[in-house]
């Protein structure tokens, strides 16, 4: 099997390093705009082969887009559109925005929409690392919506990569995302003004 990752960063660089190591892909593309980044990917062992944004398209069984949600809403759909039995997925830290743009579409059922929760505070190719899935939790958003051999190939993916599978619609994904990014910053505030409120009664 064939995987094309477009996106060579943390996430798709580390997902690609692991589906070819462990038997899941035979061959691995990628697509990186970024020449030096590009020429990192393969130099590492990323993947087999940088190759275009089409060619990658035309020559893989699945199709990671591993891009910021801006681009993956306008990227998804495009691929969609070109593409026969292939599977693509995107591996967006929000999904609503992504799945909206493929309501409706007539290759929806061969999309699915995925959130692999794991990363570290680094980006870009070098950054990439054997094992970063493993023992993580993966969100599976709107399942019902994508054929059943795509989500049976998607679940096998990520059972290589050792991750746990967990199904919710998009939009409440989106809002337990929010409320876990957040959670940081608000308990920063509250005990600032914990402290505060000390003080003043002090």
């Amino acid at each position: 099997m064939t995987v094309g990752v477009i996106g060579l960063g943390l996430i798709g660089g580390s997902m690609a390093l692991d589906l070819k190591r462990r038997g899941f892909a035979s061959h691995t593309l990628g697509v990186e705009q970024d020449p030096v980044a590009a020429e990192a990917a393969v130099t590492i062992g990323l993947v087999d082969e940088v190759v275009s944004y089409e060619d990658c398209i035309g020559r893989s069984d699945i199709i990671v887009v591993a891009v910021p949600v801006g681009a993956a809403v306008k990227m998804v759909p495009a691929i969609l559109g070109t593409i026969q039995d292939s599977i693509v997925i995107d591996v967006c830290s929000t999904k609503e925005q992504v799945c909206k743009a493929v309501e409706g579409h007539p290759k929806r059922g061969r999309f699915v929409s995925t959130h692999p929760m794991a990363g570290t505070e680094y980006s870009g190719p070098w950054a990439a690392q054997p094992g970063l899935f493993d023992g993580r939790a993966c969100i599976v958003c709107d399942a019902e919506k994508s054929d059943r051999d795509a989500l049976e190939t998607i679940e096998a993916l990520y059972a290589v990569l050792n991750m746990r599978l967990l199904e919710m619609p998009s939009a409440q994904h989106d809002m337990h995302a929010a409320y876990v990014s957040h959670i940081s910053h608000v308990t920063s505030f509250a005990l600032a003004l914990t402290v505060l409120d000390k003080e003043k009664d002090e």
